[in-house]
């Protein structure tokens, strides 16, 4: 399991910051091996001001996550990603709709 390696700019795709793996929180590295089986993800977007300098991260809003269900299997590397709405409203920037992780990628190992 691992986030994508780079933002896609030009598709509003994002980093993904694993931030808990089964409820537990995680020491952040580039990949991280799991069992095969159902596993809960907890991801925040990691945004890059260089790419969306209208969405920027909020220190205050930085612990707000989502959680993603993957049944993975064995011998697969799932990368995740976070798909952005650069032209979001400042209501959905508030109440975080503005983004959602995904599944960018199954590759196998």
């Amino acid at each position: 399991l691992m986030s994508i390696p780079y933002a896609l700019s030009s598709e509003h795709i994002y980093k993904a910051r694993i931030e808990r793996i089964d409820g537990e929180k995680v020491t952040p590295t580039v990949r991280y091996t799991l069992a095969p089986g159902e596993h809960t993800v907890t991801v925040s977007p990691l945004l890059d001001v260089e790419w969306s300098p209208d969405l920027v991260e909020n220190p205050q809003n930085r612990m707000r996550t989502r959680n993603l269900k993957l049944n993975m299997e064995s011998g697969k590397t799932y990368q995740l990603a976070v798909k952005v709405d650069v032209e979001a409203s400042v209501e959905s920037q508030l109440d975080q709709s503005y983004w959602s992780p995904f599944v960018y990628i199954v590759l196998e190992d």
